[in-house]
């Protein structure tokens, strides 16, 4: 027998309207909940414990990239960690991929802006395929360049991929946030036999593409969603069927994005209006963390393991201006982003 339990919680009625939350129960023996939040497609399990569980560490700073002088971070940005611990920054200003040893020295650039190869307009994603070969996704040119990480030379550019997110498996794979139709996700080898997949919204178009905007992470030979705005995290495999869906901690106190229309002085353009909940993911070893907006002035590294979802922990983000910041639970390290350096922690029990 399956029981509902329906709830509406009040928001504000001149953008975002009323919030539904549907909490459904399936099976009396096995006990499941759900979370079905407003017209998503597909259901969500609830994880364990709902609230956050905190721990506490100290953090010991071991150094400030870059380390020696004449090397220059304008504006670093996200990076990407080899399985070395090797560091590679990407720089707005310059338009370089910076790539520094894992003591934080630097070792070469990549890239530049321009239009030839091995330059660009504008990169989004950088990703390291088989510890030997640097991705750099450039949405402006809607293309995939590909770097030799040891010798910083250009290889080759899969061009006309329409995407915002691009990541690899140790096996190949490709993954992306498809941003030109009305599939969520990517995926394909080599650039070539490209399918698509990946239905958030109920009745989605690429106008819903936009609500579903987030993160991706490799595990395995799958990939693992993570929403910006929604509560939610989901692993698919190649073919796009669901591994696991879940709710994260902030599902309880999240107010759902919404789609807004607005006149511009091209015409009327569409936007998101709603928080975002969850930044940057990365997948450590076996675990999953999430880089999360906790409120206005709190952001923590949510900690799940990677194979089933299951939240494990919360620890708090280092405090003071924050742009980028990312926790290996395996190597025990922070990283944060500063104006021009980036800070390298230890994590002390």
């Amino acid at each position: 027998m399956t029981q509902f339990s329906v709830f509406m919680r009040k928001r504000d009625q001149a953008t975002l309207g009323a919030l539904w939350l549907l909490l459904l129960t399936t099976g009396c023996n096995s006990g499941t909940e759900y979370v079905t939040l407003e017209g998503l497609a597909i259901p969500i399990p609830l994880q364990a414990s709902v609230e956050r569980e905190w721990r506490e560490f100290s953090l010991r700073q071991l150094y400030e990239v870059p380390r020696e002088s004449g090397i220059e971070l304008y504006a670093p940005g996200p990076f990407t960690i080899g399985s070395d611990g090797a560091l590679h920054y990407m720089d707005i200003v310059d338009m370089k991929i910076k790539h520094f040893d894992a003591d934080g020295y630097f070792k070469q650039s990549f890239g530049g802006p321009g239009e030839g190869p091995g330059e660009f307009r504008f990169f989004t994603e950088i990703d390291i395929l088989g510890d030997s070969v640097l991705t750099v996704m450039d949405p402006n040119r809607r293309a995939i360049s590909f770097f030799a990480v040891d010798s910083s030379t250009f290889l080759y550019r899969i061009p006309n991929i329409h995407a915002h997110k691009y990541k690899t498996t140790r096996g190949g794979r490709a993954y992306w946030i498809d941003l030109g139709g009305d599939s969520l996700l990517g995926t394909g080898v080599g650039g070539h036999n490209a399918r698509f997949f990946g239905t958030m919204i109920k009745g989605q178009t690429a106008a819903h593409v936009l609500l579903t905007d987030g993160h991706i992470a490799p595990y395995q030979e799958d990939i693992v969603y993570v929403s910006s705005r929604y509560p939610i995290l989901v692993r698919y495999d190649s073919i796009g069927t669901v591994i696991y869906a879940r709710a994260t901690p902030d599902f309880e106190t999240a107010e759902l994005p919404s789609l807004e229309r607005f006149n511009t002085s091209t015409g009327i353009a569409t936007g998101v209006q709603g928080r975002s909940l969850n930044g940057h993911s990365e997948i450590y070893g076996e675990k999953l963390v999430i880089s999360a907006n906790v409120s206005a002035s709190e952001k923590a590294f949510d900690v799940y393991d990677a194979a089933t979802g299951d939240y494990e922990y919360s620890v708090s983000m280092p405090r003071g201006r924050n742009y980028f910041a990312s926790y290996d639970p395996m190597r025990k390290r922070v990283w944060q982003v500063r104006d021009t350096t980036v800070a390298v922690y230890a994590v002390d029990p």
